[in-house]
């Protein structure tokens, strides 16, 4: 269905006032699947979620992705002026019982159930604070044990290709236990450098090894980063969208 209208608006002449009323036509009738959509989102086993910014009619606001992976790859886009985790909320629903992967933003903090926090993005700042520390042999210390957690569960992972459930408790609980240690280190030193990210990792200490307890949970949140790339592609030459009919146009077609 969505390749016929598709069709159709390649091959027909219309002005661009036709297209724009043919476009909301499609996505009206198309909304039925656009809803399926965000209903295998919320049934998802395992979530990516991510946000980006995007102007209405002058105004900011944010185009939230969920996603998912396998062969019913979904990915499902719906805009909010509000950043806030009860968008989140709404759009996966009370009864999601899935993972949730994410980067460290602290509206998903608030979403109830299971996350796996993206180490990209720990790696990144873990990083960036040693390179404009590199005087600092405490930081590169602190910094290189942290990296060393995430290095020692992949080479877990390849070297147990089928762990039980068992032996995936166990290493999670020693990586969990080393993590939180390496987090007390300097979580409540306010004026080290490695103060901020050690609260970050005890904060999200039963979030980082995820990957290592459940088999198919990634250890990064890639995938909606990916997804969500081309709405940010499409804003910067568009600049966003005028009307609320627009965005809601513009964000279901993107997911269909």
């Amino acid at each position: 269905a969505i390749q016929s209208h598709l069709a159709t608006l390649h091959n027909l002449q219309l002005s661009v006032g036709e297209i724009v009323e043919l476009t909301h036509s499609v996505r009206q009738q198309l909304q039925p699947q656009a809803e399926q959509l965000k209903a295998a989102v919320q049934s998802g086993t395992v979530v990516h979620g991510d946000e980006t910014g995007w102007r209405e009619n002058g105004q900011n606001g944010y185009a939230w992705a969920f996603v998912t992976d396998g062969p019913q790859a979904v990915r499902y886009f719906e805009f909010d002026r509000s950043r806030s985790h009860r968008v989140a909320r709404r759009i996966l629903g009370a009864n999601f019982l899935g993972w949730l992967v994410t980067d460290f933003y602290a509206a998903y903090n608030l979403i109830p159930g299971r996350h796996q926090r993206c180490w990209v993005h720990l790696l990144r700042d873990l990083h960036a604070l040693k390179e404009t520390q590199v005087a600092n042999p405490e930081v590169g210390e602190w910094t290189t044990s942290v990296r060393q957690l995430y290095a020692d569960a992949h080479t877990w992972l390849v070297e147990h290709s089928a762990p039980s459930q068992v032996e995936r408790c166990s290493e999670y609980n020693d990586l969990f236990t080393r993590v939180c240690r390496l987090g007390e280190q300097y979580a409540l030193a306010y004026t080290h450098p490695c103060c901020t990210l050690a609260k970050r990792v005890l904060r999200h200490q039963d979030e980082l090894f995820q990957f290592v307890l459940a088999s198919g949970v990634p250890a990064d949140n890639n995938l909606a980063e990916r997804s969500i790339r081309p709405l940010v592609i499409m804003r910067k030459i568009s600049g966003g969208s005028r009307s609320a009919e627009g965005t809601k146009t513009r964000l279901t077609l993107a997911s269909l």
